[in-house]
């Protein structure tokens, strides 16, 4: 049995940076992000968001790495030439032999259709969207979230144990305990006040995060979110003295850290005003967070909770625990339409009637063993 290669180091899923991709690619990729105005509409893309821009591009950047290593990929061609359905499918075939989950597949197909959107808009890419429709028909979830969501509320605890612990006795030096209350705060936070990630990380003092009298509020912009739903969120009153002791105390250290981390990696980027610090006074990129939350919560809980299954858990915990509002959840979790929501509310009917079936047979079990365990009486003379 070999070893499995490191994901960073397998050249099958490197990307091909932008620059060295082919001239034709560039060139309508530039035109797909080119801006209009009043007299022309410009590239589709150019309306995407960042985040949606830097997707496409890294999805694009890997079907053309696979093309490379098939020695596929001709300069001459374009990039419409180049999605066909041979290629298409060596590429499907490809990724589900390297294990990729199907939803993984269903994404990085649909990211390459929205390329040619992009890039090809004159083609006739109804081929491509049937392909994606077959997909999506007939993707299976290789897990079932359901089973690894965690009530919100023990999230909460859990989070307020972290911290409680960093303030005891035997948390550690001060950078540690820093670090562990940063833990709890974030985890007691994403559980009462489910961010979607970027959001999240992103959060600034000042900016998202602002003091309103006695009272704290989350703020994201329209642009800002996935939706272009725009957030307002007041923190939790009970969260509010952790916020303000981490703010006050344990920032601070984590803030002026330096020494050998910050003349060892010379380029990390200031802290700034960002809520989140990481113990090389940095700010907390999404890939830092995600690894402190799910190291934790596998420790805690068993099982790793990434930052969006906190988002299931709200989901889930009202559609359980308060179904008749689980359409509240839509503003929580800042979705742009209902459809989330009826989802988890469809599940709260399954999972009520389950309790239901399970209390009826456990009464019926009982009823049988009461029968049982009475002696009939005894005929009369």
């Amino acid at each position: 049995m070999t070893d499995r290669i490191d994901p960073k180091k397998d050249p099958a899923r490197r990307c091909l940076k932008n620059g060295a991709w082919p001239e034709a690619d560039r060139r309508a990729w530039q035109a797909a992000l080119q801006k209009g105005d009043i007299f022309d509409a410009g590239g589709m893309a150019a309306e995407w968001k960042p985040g949606t821009q830097h997707k496409v591009a890294t999805a694009y950047g890997r079907w053309l790495t696979s093309l490379d290593r098939a020695g596929l990929l001709d300069p001459d061609l374009t990039p419409a030439q180049r999605v066909t359905r041979e290629n298409l499918a060596r590429y499907i075939g490809d990724l589900e032999q390297a294990g990729n989950a199907p939803y993984t597949v269903l994404g990085r197909v649909r990211d390459i259709s929205n390329a040619m959107k992009a890039m090809a808009p004159e083609h006739d890419w109804g081929w491509l969207y049937r392909v994606i429709r077959r997909l999506r028909r007939n993707a299976v979830s290789l897990r079932d979230k359901h089973k690894l969501v965690v009530p919100s509320g023990e999230l909460y605890a859990y989070g307020l144990e972290l911290m409680t612990g960093a303030e005891g006795p035997s948390a550690g030096s001060p950078l540690a305990r820093a670090a562990t209350y940063r833990n709890g705060l974030m985890i007691a936070l994403l559980a009462a006040r489910p961010l979607r990630r970027a959001n999240f990380a992103s959060i600034e003092v000042g900016r998202h995060l602002i003091k309103q009298g006695e009272r704290y509020v989350l703020r994201f912009r329209r642009p800002e979110t996935k939706t272009d739903v725009p957030i307002e969120d007041a923190i939790p009153t009970a969260l509010i003295p952790n916020l303000e002791r981490y703010l006050s105390h344990h920032r601070p250290i984590l803030v002026q850290r330096t020494g050998r981390w910050r003349n060892r990696l010379p380029d990390l980027a200031e802290p700034g005003a960002f809520l989140w610090i990481s113990t090389y006074c940095s700010p907390m990129s999404e890939g830092a967070i995600y690894d402190q939350i799910t190291k934790l919560t596998r420790v805690k809980f068993g099982h790793e909770l990434s930052p969006h299954l906190f988002r299931d858990s709200a989901a889930t915990t009202i559609a359980t625990e308060d179904p008749a509002h689980v359409y509240i959840t839509k503003s929580i979790l800042g979705h742009s339409s209902i459809q989330t929501s009826e989802k988890h509310y469809n599940h709260a009917r399954s999972l009520e009637a389950s309790r239901r079936y399970q209390d009826r047979m456990l009464e019926l079990r009982r009823q049988g063993r009461d029968r049982k365990n009475t002696p009939e009486p005894k005929p009369e003379l």
